[in-house]
Protein backbone atom coordinates (compact mmCIF):
# COMPACT_ATOMS: atom_id res chain seq x y z
CA UNK A 1 0.00 0.00 0.00
CA UNK A 2 1.09 3.44 -0.67
CA UNK A 3 2.38 5.96 2.20
CA UNK A 4 -0.49 7.50 3.96
CA UNK A 5 -0.37 11.05 2.96
CA UNK A 6 -0.06 13.36 5.75
CA UNK A 7 -3.66 15.56 6.16
CA UNK A 8 -4.09 18.56 8.25
CA UNK A 9 -8.42 19.83 7.12
CA UNK A 10 -9.86 22.67 8.61
CA UNK A 11 -13.99 22.92 8.52
CA UNK A 12 -16.65 25.02 9.16
CA UNK A 13 -18.79 22.06 9.51
CA UNK A 14 -21.68 22.79 7.28
CA UNK A 15 -24.02 20.06 6.76
CA UNK A 16 -21.97 19.00 3.51
CA UNK A 17 -18.70 18.84 6.00
CA UNK A 18 -20.58 16.64 8.36
CA UNK A 19 -21.30 14.25 5.44
CA UNK A 20 -17.50 14.58 4.48
CA UNK A 21 -16.57 14.07 8.04
CA UNK A 22 -18.53 10.64 8.11
CA UNK A 23 -17.57 9.41 4.44
CA UNK A 24 -13.69 10.51 5.32
CA UNK A 25 -13.98 8.04 8.27
CA UNK A 26 -14.21 4.99 6.16
CA UNK A 27 -11.20 5.68 4.99
CA UNK A 28 -8.95 7.02 8.09
CA UNK A 29 -6.65 4.11 7.94
CA UNK A 30 -5.52 5.37 4.26
CA UNK A 31 -4.30 8.90 5.50
CA UNK A 32 -2.21 10.19 8.32
CA UNK A 33 -4.69 12.83 10.20
CA UNK A 34 -2.39 14.93 11.78
CA UNK A 35 -5.19 17.47 12.97
CA UNK A 36 -8.56 18.11 12.66
CA UNK A 37 -9.53 21.71 13.19
CA UNK A 38 -12.84 23.70 13.12
CA UNK A 39 -12.71 27.02 11.67
CA UNK A 40 -15.18 29.58 10.11
CA UNK A 41 -16.32 30.57 6.94
CA UNK A 42 -18.72 33.26 5.10
CA UNK A 43 -21.49 30.80 5.34
CA UNK A 44 -21.35 30.12 9.48
CA UNK A 45 -19.02 31.65 12.27
CA UNK A 46 -19.89 31.67 15.79
CA UNK A 47 -19.69 35.10 17.02
CA UNK A 48 -17.56 35.50 20.18
CA UNK A 49 -20.88 37.81 22.29
CA UNK A 50 -18.62 41.02 22.44
CA UNK A 51 -18.08 42.09 18.20
CA UNK A 52 -19.63 42.56 14.93
CA UNK A 53 -18.42 41.03 11.96
CA UNK A 54 -17.62 44.44 10.85
CA UNK A 55 -15.64 45.31 13.61
CA UNK A 56 -13.49 42.02 13.16
CA UNK A 57 -13.20 41.89 9.46
CA UNK A 58 -14.49 45.19 7.38
CA UNK A 59 -13.48 42.41 3.63
CA UNK A 60 -16.78 40.00 3.90
CA UNK A 61 -18.42 37.70 1.42
CA UNK A 62 -21.26 36.39 3.46
CA UNK A 63 -24.77 36.62 2.20
CA UNK A 64 -26.11 37.23 5.49
CA UNK A 65 -30.09 36.67 6.00
CA UNK A 66 -30.30 37.40 2.54
CA UNK A 67 -29.22 33.95 2.17
CA UNK A 68 -32.73 32.65 3.46
CA UNK A 69 -35.04 35.74 3.65
CA UNK A 70 -34.77 36.32 0.03
CA UNK A 71 -36.22 34.96 -2.67
CA UNK A 72 -33.78 36.20 -5.27
CA UNK A 73 -29.92 36.38 -3.70
CA UNK A 74 -27.55 39.07 -5.06
CA UNK A 75 -24.24 37.62 -5.89
CA UNK A 76 -22.20 40.31 -4.34
CA UNK A 77 -21.86 40.37 -0.34
CA UNK A 78 -24.57 41.39 1.99
CA UNK A 79 -24.00 45.17 2.59
CA UNK A 80 -25.74 44.93 6.34
CA UNK A 81 -23.65 41.77 7.16
CA UNK A 82 -21.34 43.82 9.41
CA UNK A 83 -23.83 44.00 12.07
CA UNK A 84 -24.13 40.46 12.76
CA UNK A 85 -22.61 38.62 15.91
CA UNK A 86 -22.98 34.97 14.55
CA UNK A 87 -24.36 33.45 11.32
CA UNK A 88 -25.47 29.75 11.08
CA UNK A 89 -23.24 28.98 13.78
CA UNK A 90 -22.54 25.14 13.85
CA UNK A 91 -22.66 22.66 16.70
CA UNK A 92 -19.64 23.28 18.68
CA UNK A 93 -18.26 19.75 19.81
CA UNK A 94 -19.86 17.82 16.85
CA UNK A 95 -16.40 16.07 15.46
CA UNK A 96 -15.46 15.26 18.86
CA UNK A 97 -19.08 13.34 19.59
CA UNK A 98 -19.09 11.89 16.30
CA UNK A 99 -15.49 10.50 17.35
CA UNK A 100 -16.62 9.41 21.35
CA UNK A 101 -19.93 7.79 19.90
CA UNK A 102 -20.79 6.73 16.46
CA UNK A 103 -16.73 6.34 15.08
CA UNK A 104 -15.95 4.37 18.77
CA UNK A 105 -19.36 2.10 17.94
CA UNK A 106 -18.09 1.29 14.65
CA UNK A 107 -14.29 0.85 15.51
CA UNK A 108 -14.14 -2.61 15.96
CA UNK A 109 -15.37 -3.89 12.69
CA UNK A 110 -13.69 -0.88 11.09
CA UNK A 111 -10.57 -2.40 12.36
CA UNK A 112 -11.11 -5.81 11.72
CA UNK A 113 -11.87 -5.41 7.88
CA UNK A 114 -8.98 -3.06 7.42
CA UNK A 115 -7.03 -6.50 9.07
CA UNK A 116 -9.10 -9.07 6.89
CA UNK A 117 -7.88 -6.54 4.03
CA UNK A 118 -4.11 -6.12 4.82
CA UNK A 119 -4.37 -2.55 5.39
CA UNK A 120 -3.16 -0.61 8.02
CA UNK A 121 -5.19 0.38 11.29
CA UNK A 122 -7.59 2.33 11.87
CA UNK A 123 -6.89 5.35 14.57
CA UNK A 124 -8.96 4.94 17.78
CA UNK A 125 -11.43 7.47 19.07
CA UNK A 126 -9.11 8.69 21.84
CA UNK A 127 -6.57 9.33 18.85
CA UNK A 128 -8.66 11.26 17.15
CA UNK A 129 -10.05 13.42 19.89
CA UNK A 130 -6.38 14.41 20.67
CA UNK A 131 -5.72 15.68 17.19
CA UNK A 132 -9.38 17.51 17.42
CA UNK A 133 -8.71 20.99 17.46
CA UNK A 134 -10.78 24.82 17.43
CA UNK A 135 -9.12 27.26 15.46
CA UNK A 136 -10.36 30.64 14.44
CA UNK A 137 -13.93 30.02 14.68
CA UNK A 138 -15.42 33.54 16.38
CA UNK A 139 -15.68 35.38 12.63
CA UNK A 140 -15.50 35.48 9.11
CA UNK A 141 -12.19 35.62 7.91
CA UNK A 142 -10.69 36.03 11.45
CA UNK A 143 -7.20 36.15 11.99
CA UNK A 144 -6.66 38.02 15.13
CA UNK A 145 -4.76 36.18 17.28
CA UNK A 146 -3.72 32.71 17.69
CA UNK A 147 -6.11 29.37 18.29
CA UNK A 148 -4.81 25.66 19.56
CA UNK A 149 -5.88 25.05 15.90
CA UNK A 150 -3.81 27.45 14.24
CA UNK A 151 -0.75 26.43 16.30
CA UNK A 152 -1.49 22.89 15.90
CA UNK A 153 -1.45 23.96 11.59
CA UNK A 154 2.28 25.89 12.35
CA UNK A 155 3.70 23.00 14.27
CA UNK A 156 2.97 20.51 11.80
CA UNK A 157 4.24 22.89 9.08
CA UNK A 158 7.28 24.00 11.02
CA UNK A 159 8.45 20.16 12.02
CA UNK A 160 11.03 17.96 10.99
CA UNK A 161 8.90 15.21 9.24
CA UNK A 162 9.59 15.68 5.40
CA UNK A 163 6.73 14.42 4.21
CA UNK A 164 4.67 16.81 2.08
CA UNK A 165 1.42 18.39 4.45
CA UNK A 166 -1.89 18.57 2.85
CA UNK A 167 -3.77 21.36 3.94
CA UNK A 168 -7.55 21.02 3.20
CA UNK A 169 -9.69 23.80 3.29
CA UNK A 170 -13.72 22.77 3.78
CA UNK A 171 -14.50 26.18 4.79
CA UNK A 172 -12.57 29.76 4.89
CA UNK A 173 -8.29 29.58 4.91
CA UNK A 174 -8.54 31.93 7.97
CA UNK A 175 -7.08 29.50 10.09
CA UNK A 176 -4.19 28.08 7.83
CA UNK A 177 -3.69 31.80 7.30
CA UNK A 178 -3.44 32.97 10.69
CA UNK A 179 -0.77 29.77 11.25
CA UNK A 180 1.41 31.41 7.90
CA UNK A 181 1.42 34.59 9.80
CA UNK A 182 2.77 33.23 12.74
CA UNK A 183 5.23 31.99 11.42
CA UNK A 184 6.29 35.06 8.95
CA UNK A 185 5.84 36.76 12.84
CA UNK A 186 8.55 34.31 14.43
CA UNK A 187 10.96 34.59 11.38
CA UNK A 188 10.28 37.44 9.45
CA UNK A 189 13.06 39.66 10.82
CA UNK A 190 15.81 37.20 11.76
CA UNK A 191 18.01 35.57 9.32
CA UNK A 192 16.39 32.26 8.90
CA UNK A 193 12.99 34.00 7.30
CA UNK A 194 14.09 33.26 3.78
CA UNK A 195 14.75 29.37 4.34
CA UNK A 196 11.49 29.21 6.40
CA UNK A 197 9.48 31.03 3.44
CA UNK A 198 11.50 28.05 1.06
CA UNK A 199 10.69 25.18 3.28
CA UNK A 200 7.08 26.05 3.54
CA UNK A 201 6.34 26.32 -0.48
CA UNK A 202 8.60 23.33 -0.87
CA UNK A 203 6.22 21.54 2.22
CA UNK A 204 3.07 22.48 2.08
CA UNK A 205 0.09 21.80 -0.19
CA UNK A 206 -3.30 23.25 -0.09
CA UNK A 207 -6.85 21.67 -1.25
CA UNK A 208 -9.84 23.07 -1.73
CA UNK A 209 -9.22 26.99 -2.52
CA UNK A 210 -10.14 28.12 -6.08
CA UNK A 211 -9.17 31.34 -7.61
CA UNK A 212 -7.70 32.29 -5.10
CA UNK A 213 -10.23 32.88 -2.66
CA UNK A 214 -11.57 30.01 -1.20
CA UNK A 215 -14.53 30.65 1.40
CA UNK A 216 -13.38 34.04 2.85
CA UNK A 217 -10.86 36.33 1.61
CA UNK A 218 -8.24 35.98 4.61
CA UNK A 219 -5.63 34.25 1.80
CA UNK A 220 -5.53 37.25 -0.92
CA UNK A 221 -6.14 39.78 2.49
CA UNK A 222 -3.50 38.06 4.08
CA UNK A 223 -1.34 35.10 3.12
CA UNK A 224 -0.31 35.64 -0.16
CA UNK A 225 2.02 38.01 0.42
CA UNK A 226 3.85 36.26 2.99
CA UNK A 227 3.90 33.06 0.98
CA UNK A 228 3.76 33.74 -2.63
CA UNK A 229 4.49 30.53 -4.32
CA UNK A 230 2.66 28.19 -1.88
CA UNK A 231 0.93 25.95 -4.29
CA UNK A 232 -2.98 25.84 -4.46
CA UNK A 233 -3.58 22.12 -6.31
CA UNK A 234 -7.05 21.57 -7.80
CA UNK A 235 -8.50 18.85 -9.60
CA UNK A 236 -10.67 18.78 -12.73
CA UNK A 237 -13.67 16.15 -11.91
CA UNK A 238 -16.06 16.91 -8.72
CA UNK A 239 -17.43 14.72 -6.01
CA UNK A 240 -19.96 14.89 -3.52
CA UNK A 241 -22.24 18.25 -5.02
CA UNK A 242 -25.55 19.19 -4.16
CA UNK A 243 -27.03 18.20 -7.42
CA UNK A 244 -25.05 15.02 -7.95
CA UNK A 245 -28.62 12.84 -7.82
CA UNK A 246 -29.60 15.03 -10.91
CA UNK A 247 -26.36 15.42 -13.01
CA UNK A 248 -23.53 13.02 -12.08
CA UNK A 249 -22.31 11.26 -15.26
CA UNK A 250 -24.05 8.48 -16.98
CA UNK A 251 -22.49 5.55 -16.02
CA UNK A 252 -22.55 6.58 -12.46
CA UNK A 253 -25.81 8.30 -11.50
CA UNK A 254 -28.08 5.77 -10.57
CA UNK A 255 -25.56 5.31 -7.64
CA UNK A 256 -26.54 8.91 -6.34
CA UNK A 257 -30.19 8.37 -7.03
CA UNK A 258 -32.56 6.78 -4.16
CA UNK A 259 -33.00 3.88 -3.54
CA UNK A 260 -29.45 3.44 -3.89
CA UNK A 261 -27.84 5.70 -1.40
CA UNK A 262 -29.60 4.54 1.17
CA UNK A 263 -30.01 0.43 0.49
CA UNK A 264 -26.15 0.41 0.13
CA UNK A 265 -24.65 3.53 2.36
CA UNK A 266 -27.20 4.54 5.55
CA UNK A 267 -29.36 0.98 5.88
CA UNK A 268 -28.30 -1.80 8.27
CA UNK A 269 -24.52 -0.21 8.51
CA UNK A 270 -24.63 1.08 11.95
CA UNK A 271 -24.98 4.32 14.14
CA UNK A 272 -22.01 5.97 11.75
CA UNK A 273 -23.36 5.55 8.82
CA UNK A 274 -26.95 6.01 10.09
CA UNK A 275 -25.38 9.85 10.71
CA UNK A 276 -25.16 9.94 6.90
CA UNK A 277 -27.65 12.57 5.45
CA UNK A 278 -29.47 12.28 2.02
CA UNK A 279 -32.70 14.34 0.81
CA UNK A 280 -35.57 13.88 2.46
CA UNK A 281 -34.28 11.65 5.23
CA UNK A 282 -36.38 13.71 8.05
CA UNK A 283 -33.13 15.13 9.71
CA UNK A 284 -33.15 18.05 11.09
CA UNK A 285 -29.92 20.58 11.16
CA UNK A 286 -28.94 22.64 13.97
CA UNK A 287 -29.04 26.47 13.72
CA UNK A 288 -29.76 26.11 10.16
CA UNK A 289 -32.94 28.52 8.47
CA UNK A 290 -35.65 26.39 6.45
CA UNK A 291 -34.35 27.20 3.31
CA UNK A 292 -31.20 24.61 4.07
CA UNK A 293 -33.45 21.89 5.72
CA UNK A 294 -32.66 19.33 2.98
CA UNK A 295 -33.71 16.39 5.06
CA UNK A 296 -37.26 18.25 5.62
CA UNK A 297 -38.60 19.42 2.55
CA UNK A 298 -35.92 17.75 -0.26
CA UNK A 299 -35.90 21.02 -2.28
CA UNK A 300 -32.62 22.77 -3.26
CA UNK A 301 -33.56 26.50 -3.42
CA UNK A 302 -30.25 29.01 -3.50
CA UNK A 303 -32.10 31.53 -4.77
CA UNK A 304 -29.40 32.22 -7.21
CA UNK A 305 -31.48 34.45 -9.78
CA UNK A 306 -32.09 32.73 -12.73
CA UNK A 307 -32.14 28.89 -11.37
CA UNK A 308 -35.54 27.24 -9.99
CA UNK A 309 -35.58 25.40 -7.04
CA UNK A 310 -34.83 21.70 -7.56
CA UNK A 311 -36.74 18.99 -5.63
CA UNK A 312 -35.19 15.45 -5.19
CA UNK A 313 -36.47 12.24 -4.38
CA UNK A 314 -36.10 11.08 -0.62
CA UNK A 315 -33.24 9.09 -0.10
CA UNK A 316 -31.09 10.97 -3.08
CA UNK A 317 -27.23 11.42 -2.37
CA UNK A 318 -27.52 14.93 -0.87
CA UNK A 319 -24.17 16.40 -0.43
CA UNK A 320 -20.18 16.01 0.65
CA UNK A 321 -18.78 19.78 -0.75
CA UNK A 322 -15.51 18.67 0.27
CA UNK A 323 -14.47 15.45 -0.11
CA UNK A 324 -12.96 15.86 -3.28
CA UNK A 325 -10.45 17.93 -1.19
CA UNK A 326 -9.20 14.14 -0.01
CA UNK A 327 -10.34 11.36 -2.23
CA UNK A 328 -7.27 12.14 -4.92
CA UNK A 329 -5.35 11.24 -1.85
CA UNK A 330 -6.16 7.97 -1.46
CA UNK A 331 -4.26 5.92 -4.05
CA UNK A 332 -6.12 3.18 -4.41
CA UNK A 333 -2.90 2.30 -7.11
CA UNK A 334 -2.78 5.44 -8.74
CA UNK A 335 -0.24 7.54 -8.84
CA UNK A 336 -1.69 11.40 -8.88
CA UNK A 337 -1.21 12.04 -5.25
CA UNK A 338 2.85 11.74 -5.84
CA UNK A 339 2.63 13.24 -9.33
CA UNK A 340 0.37 15.31 -11.27
CA UNK A 341 0.96 13.69 -14.37
CA UNK A 342 -0.69 10.94 -13.35
CA UNK A 343 -4.49 10.50 -11.90
CA UNK A 344 -6.45 10.91 -9.05
CA UNK A 345 -9.51 9.20 -8.12
CA UNK A 346 -10.77 12.60 -9.63
CA UNK A 347 -8.53 13.33 -12.26
CA UNK A 348 -5.05 15.05 -12.64
CA UNK A 349 -4.44 17.76 -10.38
CA UNK A 350 -3.17 21.02 -11.47
CA UNK A 351 -2.28 24.77 -9.78
CA UNK A 352 -4.66 26.58 -8.75
CA UNK A 353 -4.86 29.75 -11.45
CA UNK A 354 -3.68 27.42 -14.27
CA UNK A 355 -5.96 25.64 -16.62
CA UNK A 356 -6.75 21.61 -16.25
CA UNK A 357 -4.97 19.78 -18.83
CA UNK A 358 -8.06 17.12 -18.81
CA UNK A 359 -11.38 18.54 -21.12
CA UNK A 360 -13.73 19.61 -18.13
CA UNK A 361 -18.08 19.59 -18.99
CA UNK A 362 -18.91 23.58 -18.45
CA UNK A 363 -21.87 24.10 -15.54
CA UNK A 364 -24.33 26.35 -16.02
CA UNK A 365 -28.05 26.75 -14.74
CA UNK A 366 -29.80 24.59 -16.77
CA UNK A 367 -27.00 21.42 -16.76
CA UNK A 368 -27.64 21.35 -12.81
CA UNK A 369 -30.88 19.81 -13.64
CA UNK A 370 -30.17 17.36 -15.98
CA UNK A 371 -27.79 14.41 -15.90
CA UNK A 372 -24.42 15.34 -17.39
CA UNK A 373 -24.38 13.60 -21.27
CA UNK A 374 -20.56 11.79 -20.93
CA UNK A 375 -18.53 10.06 -18.51
CA UNK A 376 -15.42 12.04 -17.53
CA UNK A 377 -14.69 10.28 -14.65
CA UNK A 378 -13.57 6.67 -15.70
CA UNK A 379 -13.00 6.29 -11.50
CA UNK A 380 -16.39 7.80 -10.18
CA UNK A 381 -18.68 4.50 -10.37
CA UNK A 382 -15.47 2.27 -9.08
CA UNK A 383 -15.25 5.27 -5.71
CA UNK A 384 -18.84 5.19 -5.03
CA UNK A 385 -19.03 1.73 -4.84
CA UNK A 386 -15.92 1.30 -2.98
CA UNK A 387 -17.83 3.29 -0.50
CA UNK A 388 -20.87 0.87 -0.38
CA UNK A 389 -18.53 -1.45 0.54
CA UNK A 390 -16.68 0.10 3.19
CA UNK A 391 -20.10 1.63 4.93
CA UNK A 392 -20.73 -1.98 5.56
CA UNK A 393 -17.54 -2.21 6.95
CA UNK A 394 -19.16 -0.21 9.96
CA UNK A 395 -21.36 -3.03 11.20
CA UNK A 396 -20.52 -6.41 10.31
CA UNK A 397 -17.91 -8.58 10.82
CA UNK A 398 -15.09 -9.75 7.72
CA UNK A 399 -17.21 -12.38 7.00
CA UNK A 400 -19.86 -10.69 5.66
CA UNK A 401 -17.90 -7.87 3.91
CA UNK A 402 -15.94 -7.14 0.73
CA UNK A 403 -12.49 -6.56 0.38
CA UNK A 404 -10.42 -5.19 -2.48
CA UNK A 405 -7.69 -7.11 -4.26
CA UNK A 406 -4.48 -5.90 -3.99
CA UNK A 407 -1.71 -5.20 -6.70
CA UNK A 408 1.15 -6.33 -5.08
CA UNK A 409 3.18 -6.31 -7.83
CA UNK A 410 3.48 -4.51 -11.54
CA UNK A 411 5.80 -4.12 -14.78
CA UNK A 412 7.92 -1.01 -14.16
CA UNK A 413 7.76 2.25 -15.70
CA UNK A 414 9.53 1.94 -19.32
CA UNK A 415 11.07 3.38 -22.64
CA UNK A 416 9.66 2.24 -25.72
CA UNK A 417 10.11 3.18 -29.59
CA UNK A 418 6.95 3.98 -32.04
CA UNK A 419 5.91 0.42 -33.20
CA UNK A 420 7.47 -1.85 -29.46
CA UNK A 421 5.37 -4.26 -28.02
CA UNK A 422 5.35 -3.77 -24.11
CA UNK A 423 4.46 -7.01 -22.15
CA UNK A 424 2.80 -5.93 -19.19
CA UNK A 425 2.74 -8.64 -16.01
CA UNK A 426 1.21 -8.08 -12.73
CA UNK A 427 0.44 -10.15 -9.50
CA UNK A 428 -2.31 -9.66 -7.28
CA UNK A 429 -3.80 -10.75 -4.12
CA UNK A 430 -7.29 -11.13 -3.62
CA UNK A 431 -8.18 -11.69 0.63
CA UNK A 432 -11.68 -12.87 0.07
CA UNK A 433 -10.97 -15.36 -2.49
CA UNK A 434 -14.12 -14.92 -4.14
CA UNK A 435 -12.57 -13.86 -7.69
CA UNK A 436 -12.05 -10.54 -9.53
CA UNK A 437 -11.66 -9.43 -13.06
CA UNK A 438 -8.78 -7.36 -14.59
CA UNK A 439 -8.12 -5.36 -17.19
CA UNK A 440 -5.99 -2.80 -18.78
CA UNK A 441 -6.42 0.74 -20.50
CA UNK A 442 -4.58 3.73 -21.56
CA UNK A 443 -5.22 6.24 -19.52
CA UNK A 444 -7.37 9.11 -21.72
CA UNK A 445 -5.59 11.83 -19.02
CA UNK A 446 -2.13 11.58 -18.58
CA UNK A 447 -0.56 10.59 -21.53
CA UNK A 448 0.72 13.54 -24.07
CA UNK A 449 0.05 11.22 -27.44
CA UNK A 450 -1.25 13.27 -30.31
CA UNK A 451 -1.45 10.39 -33.25
CA UNK A 452 -4.12 9.06 -35.44
CA UNK A 453 -4.57 5.51 -33.61
CA UNK A 454 -7.51 5.17 -31.10
CA UNK A 455 -6.28 4.53 -27.80
CA UNK A 456 -9.93 3.65 -26.42
CA UNK A 457 -10.01 1.01 -29.01
CA UNK A 458 -7.08 -0.63 -26.89
CA UNK A 459 -8.34 -2.68 -24.12
CA UNK A 460 -6.58 -6.19 -22.48
CA UNK A 461 -8.95 -8.55 -20.28
CA UNK A 462 -6.17 -10.10 -18.27
CA UNK A 463 -3.39 -9.21 -15.93
CA UNK A 464 -1.03 -10.14 -18.50
CA UNK A 465 -1.10 -8.16 -21.48
CA UNK A 466 0.17 -6.60 -24.60
CA UNK A 467 0.38 -3.32 -25.51
CA UNK A 468 1.80 -2.04 -29.04
CA UNK A 469 3.32 1.30 -29.23
CA UNK A 470 1.46 3.26 -32.58
CA UNK A 471 4.27 3.15 -35.24
CA UNK A 472 3.20 7.05 -35.51
CA UNK A 473 4.22 8.02 -32.19
CA UNK A 474 6.65 10.56 -31.63
CA UNK A 475 10.07 11.00 -29.06
CA UNK A 476 8.42 12.64 -25.98
CA UNK A 477 5.46 11.03 -26.40
CA UNK A 478 3.96 9.55 -23.08
CA UNK A 479 1.54 6.77 -22.37
CA UNK A 480 -0.17 5.58 -19.06
CA UNK A 481 -1.24 2.13 -18.73
CA UNK A 482 -4.01 1.52 -16.30
CA UNK A 483 -4.62 -1.70 -14.58
CA UNK A 484 -8.24 -2.13 -13.11
CA UNK A 485 -8.46 -4.89 -10.44
CA UNK A 486 -11.98 -5.05 -9.63
CA UNK A 487 -13.62 -7.93 -7.20
CA UNK A 488 -16.69 -10.44 -7.96
CA UNK A 489 -18.88 -9.34 -5.14
CA UNK A 490 -22.51 -7.63 -4.19
CA UNK A 491 -20.32 -4.62 -3.34
CA UNK A 492 -17.28 -4.49 -4.98
CA UNK A 493 -14.35 -3.08 -4.62
CA UNK A 494 -11.63 -1.91 -7.46
CA UNK A 495 -7.82 -1.06 -7.36
CA UNK A 496 -5.14 0.27 -10.32
CA UNK A 497 -2.03 0.15 -10.94
CA UNK A 498 0.07 2.45 -13.37
CA UNK A 499 2.65 1.87 -15.79
CA UNK A 500 4.54 4.75 -17.71
CA UNK A 501 5.47 4.53 -20.85
CA UNK A 502 7.62 7.04 -22.62
CA UNK A 503 8.65 7.05 -26.42
CA UNK A 504 12.27 7.38 -27.09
Amino acid sequence: MQEAPRVIITTDMEVDDMNSVIHLALYLNHIDLEAMVYTSSQYHFQGNGVHTLGEINPHWRTKGARSYEWKAVPPEPDPEAGQLTEYRPFPEGWIERLWTNEYAQAWPTLQANARAAGEPDFPTPEELVSRTYVGNVAFEGDVRGETPGSNAIKRAILDDDPRTLWLLSWGGMNTIVRALMSIAEEFRDTSEWEDVRARVHSKVRVMGVMNGIGQDNSWEDHGKELFPELVLWRVPFAYGGYVDAKSAQPDSIDLFRAPWPERMLTQDNGPLMARYMLYGDGKVYENEPERFQFGKHATLDWGWPGMEPLRFSPGDFMAEGDSMTYIPLLGFGLRGADDPSFDTLLGPMFRDGEAPAVDVAPMSFDSLGTPATRNVNPFLRAYQEDFAARAQWCAHGPGDCSHPARVESVSADRAAIAGERIELTAQVLDPDGAGFDASWTVSPHSGSYDGTVDLAEWQAGELDAVFTVPNDAQAGDRFVLTLSVRTRADRPCTRYAQVAVAVA
